[in-house]
């Protein structure tokens, strides 16, 4: 098992990762929590900041941020929120791998039920 200790290395984990997409909902919970944590990982090496400098910034312990970069936990949003202002990096930074694939999450027949056909049967907050 790779220990993910380069950039290159979680690169390649978060690749593998993106495979198993949609094997099931459970597992696509198992690879988001992973990719998350992978991305923390990931920025922090880039930062050259060590577990502990990035816990007590973001006032956890550093068992905690060994959790989060091996996908044991999941940081809540609050603590995603403190990590990306710690790091100065968009919000969404943690899970841009699944959005730059453009992954979904619902099936396609439930996403094609549910989405209009044409503008003028969106809907709006103002006639909810």
């Amino acid at each position: 098992m790779k220990k993910n200790n380069t950039i290159e290395e979680i690169n390649t984990s978060i690749n593998n990762l993106l495979e198993e997409w949609n094997i099931s909902d459970e597992h696509n919970e198992k690879v988001v929590t992973h990719i998350i944590g992978l991305q923390i990982k990931k920025i922090r090496l880039i930062n050259k900041k060590t577990q502990t400098r990035v816990a007590r910034a973001v006032k956890v312990t550093f068992q905690q941020i060994q959790k989060y970069e091996k996908g044991s936990n999941l940081p809540n949003p609050i603590r995603l929120l403190a990590l990306s202002q710690y790091f100065k990096v968009p919000y969404h930074y943690f899970i841009k791998p699944i959005l730059d694939k453009e992954l979904t999450i619902l099936a396609q027949s439930y996403y094609n039920k549910y989405q209009p056909n044409n503008t003028e049967e969106k809907f709006s907050i103002y006639n909810l």
